[in-house]
């Protein structure tokens, strides 16, 4: 994964808490908060250390470790709190509720749809007896290989989030054949847009077709002569 284009500061960590406390909704915050988040408390730790090494009853060495102790929580609160209101927005949609889901990161929007797709399992399990088959991985499939990183890029632009510069998925040449179960808004790719609608057959790059997979988007169509006994 590429590194955040903006460091993370101290600052911006205590304001993004502060209104996430204050808040009903969800606040706006960077896209690549996470990642982000990561790479300040790894950086923190890593200055942390290497100043107790030197010396550890330091001040340079106490107020390091203080401020890595206060951004791991000040971060875990920030997690508890969206995850809170990623939670009540999944069981307002699910009561038929239109929800808004611009502000959820691209982390955030995985566990949302998540969220829908094992309730609407137990609902049917529980109130109609309906046990939700495990799709098993089709021999011969192509998301079998697929790089985790492409996919993580392709399942952003799935979640309707432009691609980034240093996107990997327009180098990709493998493609997948897919059956398209529902009708998709347009997906931004770094080669072109993919305007895909209900039992459309597509093929596509192999992150793309992939993460429509994953996302219960598609379904994958293996040609006969990749498929073994």
């Amino acid at each position: 994964m590429a590194s955040p284009l903006e460091p993370l500061t101290y600052k911006e960590v205590t304001e993004i808490i502060r209104k996430e406390q204050k808040a009903q909704e969800l606040v706006e915050i960077r896209r690549d908060f996470y990642p982000a988040y990561r790479e300040f408390l790894e950086k923190l730790k890593k200055e942390s250390e290497e100043e107790i090494r030197k010396d550890p009853l330091s001040f340079k060495a106490s107020s390091l470790s203080n401020e890595y102790k206060k951004i791991s929580t000040k971060g875990s609160q920030i997690f508890t709190a969206r995850m809170r209101k990623v939670l009540y927005m999944a069981s307002r949609a699910l009561s038929g509720s239109k929800v808004d889901l611009a502000r959820l990161t691209t982390e955030e929007r995985e566990m949302y749809d998540q969220v829908l797709r094992s309730i609407n399992d137990f609902r049917d399990q529980a109130m109609d007896g309906k046990m939700s088959p495990t799709p098993a991985v089709q021999v011969g499939s192509a998301c079998g290989s697929v790089d985790q990183g492409q996919l993580k890029q392709a399942l952003s632009m799935v979640n309707g989030h432009a691609p980034s510069e240093s996107s990997e998925v327009s180098k990709v040449t493998d493609k997948v054949l897919v059956r398209v179960l529902e009708d998709m808004p347009e997906i931004s790719g770094m080669d072109r847009a993919y305007r895909l609608n209900k039992n459309d057959v597509a093929n596509l790059p192999t992150p793309i077709g992939c993460a429509l997979i994953k996302r219960g988007k598609a379904e994958e169509i293996v040609p006969f002569w990749r498929k073994t006994a």
